[in-house]
């Protein structure tokens, strides 16, 4: 649930996010809730159902034996407008549409190439223009535009802060200047993080942390309603905290760190070298070469009982289970949110929740730790956290 902060610009402000976090609200719950007069509630509610953003459900439920007038449950008007939210990853340059409850009404992916590297601002100009189009044909109301990021914007708002150099090409500035909507950028885990917030607040307490694992490694997180930035770069890259001293070294420069390890590029080379070095694994089932190996692959011969496969992947859960607990304790979310293609195998999730409770028992229940949850992982995850991102600065904090 919402809670009031005090940090924000204006009732309008604070009244559209608290409905954002309790669908189904009445006027007075918003009051109770943010401490806003009911009086300037129900003006500022009068200016939203009439700029047609907020729309009115009907009668609260089990409100009948009330006195007094009946309370009118509220809830955001998904087609009010629209946003359009991009990805780009190692994985693909994704890109859709979605209204503001946060449904995709039109996605586009295109496979990672070195080609897309090389052109990535151009591309994502052109797919946002392609975007634009698609919306302005049927008369839809776009809002604004959020960009999702494998790294961080740099201070002058225009470079991608990464120790990976493949997105030295990107330059937010030149999609800014293509654009007179608002364009937004921000960490593609962070934009992950702010779709579970704002399009499920039943699932999602006022802290939590979105850990993902894939080619890289991140956790966002939510501290009472709000999206902790930090101050550096560094905030939220638990895949360079140390796991192995004097372990690979890894791209940013130090020794050990967890996704060197722990990543999907650490468990796909590990997947090969079982694959020349052992000629019983079931991965030869799937690929005639080391190269031909597929992430599928190796999830597909864990199911299957692969040996040397299932100590792999038992020794990489073991260091994302180090790394969650340490989240837990450091943190201490209310929920610590799990995502990734690997969490996406039903009998990898099993194994892997029965150790992450079992690590998380050490307290003997004298102090409490946040509940666990893996998230489905889909292609579509980023793009719609760019949108969302979008909907929280353009629409909501604009």
């Amino acid at each position: 649930m919402y809670k009031s902060k005090v940090n924000k610009s204006s009732n309008y402000e604070i009244i559209l996010e608290c409905i954002y976090r309790n669908p189904g609200i009445s006027r007075k719950e918003i009051s109770d809730i943010t401490g806003i007069t009911p009086a300037t509630v129900t003006t500022t509610v009068s200016i939203m159902t009439k700029e047609g953003i907020i729309s009115e459900l009907g009668e609260v439920k089990g409100d009948n034996g009330n006195i007094g007038r009946s309370r009118i449950a509220l809830d955001i008007f998904a087609d009010y407008g629209y946003t359009i939210g991009v990805e780009c990853t190692l994985n693909a340059l994704s890109v859709c549409i979605a209204n503001l409850h946060g449904n995709i009404i039109y996605s586009n992916i295109i496979p990672y190439t070195p080609e897309i590297e090389l052109n990535i601002t151009e591309l994502i100009v052109e797919n946002i223009q392609n975007c634009i189009e698609k919306l302005n044909f049927n008369n839809k109301k776009i809002l604004g535009i959020g960009i999702a990021l494998p790294g961080h914007i740099d201070k002058a708002g225009r470079n991608v802060v990464s120790s990976n150099e493949k997105w030295k090409n990107f330059d937010a500035q030149k999609i800014r200047k293509k654009f007179s909507l608002p364009v937004v950028f921000e960490n593609n885990v962070r934009c992950m993080a702010v779709a579970e917030y704002l399009h499920k607040p039943q699932n999602t307490p006022s802290s939590f942390a979105l850990f993902h694992i894939g080619k890289g490694m991140f956790c966002a997180n939510v501290t009472e309603d709000g999206l902790y930035i930090g101050s550096t770069y560094g905030s939220g890259e638990i895949g360079h905290t140390i796991v192995v001293p004097d372990g690979k070294r890894c791209e940013c420069g130090k020794d050990g760190c967890l996704q060197t390890v722990a990543s999907d590029i650490a468990l796909l080379e590990s997947a090969k070298f079982i694959f020349e070095s052992n000629t019983t694994s079931l991965l030869h089932i799937f690929a005639k070469s080391s190269n031909d190996i597929r992430f599928e692959h190796i999830l597909s011969a864990y199911s299957l009982g692969d040996l040397a496969i299932r100590q792999l992947i038992k020794q990489t859960l073991k260091y994302i289970c180090m790394s969650i607990l340490n989240i837990a304790i450091l943190m201490n979310p209310q929920k610590l949110f799990i995502h990734g293609n690997l969490f996406n195998n039903i009998d990898l999730q099993k194994d892997f929740l029965e150790m992450v409770y079992k690590q998380f028992d050490f307290t003997k229940n004298n102090y409490r730790l946040g509940t666990v949850e893996i998230l489905p992982c889909g292609e579509m995850d980023g793009a719609l956290g760019g949108a969302s991102l979008a909907i929280l600065k353009c629409v909501i904090h604009a």
